[in-house]
């Protein structure tokens, strides 16, 4: 259970934290006008954090997050419109890297933004699995292939319809079209039983790719090792997935050889208007 403590003297009584709160589980105690915990309130809450964050003083704890070991915003070191929309529209797909690692520390930053990425109720379902170093990911990349042989020997339409033929061939002649000779791999996965972890690993996958751009990283989505980790025993078992987990996606990250300079163009957005 989670339980809430205010800062009387700091509190300013205007109630925005019950107005934000996502499950109406908090109330002003009208008699000292500060926020409380409805009855039941400190097990229905989902530690999402939105009372303690959209308190400008800093009144409020939870048991689960104290003021002490929280960053504050600062709101003028964010980026605005211009630089928000040049950064979606301009990230690119890398699919030719530098030979040059990435380092733990620098995954593990990724990692800590991605975190932070939205989930359904709070649940935060998402872990992780990182292939590192150009021989692992390549390692990986062996499996996959192998995994694609099998199913074109058995005329899967899956293998057909994607032409794994002509990437088992690339693969033969020394071309990596798998894991594009990438440094690192990176892995969201959770447990299969649970709806929330297909969406839930898209969006934090979304969440660390373009947190690769801030940080001199380059990305692309890794479909192919994505379907083998899911349906490969071998593959799965190389990344360390247990049989109850599921590959939500998996992006290989590294240092970009080329520096793109241009926003190519896209369809015309198509929309249905109810007004």
């Amino acid at each position: 259970m989670i339980t809430i403590e205010v800062d009387k003297k700091t509190c300013k009584g205007d109630g925005r934290c019950v107005e934000i709160c996502p499950l109406q589980i908090l109330r002003m105690n009208e008699k000292e006008r500060v926020p409380e915990f409805i009855p039941g309130g400190g097990e229905l809450c989902i530690n999402c954090g939105h009372c303690f964050a959209f308190c400008p003083p800093g009144s409020i704890k939870l048991s689960t997050m104290d003021i002490k070991d929280s960053l504050r915003l600062d709101h003028s070191k964010l980026p605005g419109a211009e630089q928000v929309e040049l950064l979606l529209k301009g990230r690119r797909s890398i699919r030719v890297y530098k030979d040059e690692p990435v380092t733990k520390q620098t995954i593990e930053k990724l990692l800590d933004i991605a975190r932070y990425a939205p989930s359904g109720i709070n649940r935060q379902p998402v872990n992780w699995a990182v292939v590192a170093g150009k021989d692992k990911v390549h390692d990986l990349g062996g499996l996959t292939v192998k995994w694609m042989e099998k199913l074109l020997e058995e005329k899967s339409d899956l293998a057909e319809s994607l032409h794994f033929e002509r990437l088992i061939e690339s693969w033969k002649n020394g071309e990596d079209r798998i894991c594009r000779s990438a440094p690192c791999l990176i892995i969201a996965y959770g447990l299969k039983d649970d709806p929330m972890v297909p969406q839930s690993c898209t969006i934090s996958a979304a969440y660390l790719e373009l947190a690769a751009f801030g940080l001199g990283l380059g990305a692309c989505w890794a479909g192919y090792v994505h379907m083998a980790v899911n349906f490969s025993i071998e593959a799965r078992k190389f990344v360390g997935l247990s049989l109850r987990a599921a590959a939500g996606a998996a992006l290989m990250a590294g240092y970009s050889k080329y520096r793109y300079s241009r926003i190519p163009l896209r369809n015309p957005a198509k929309v249905i208007w109810k007004e």
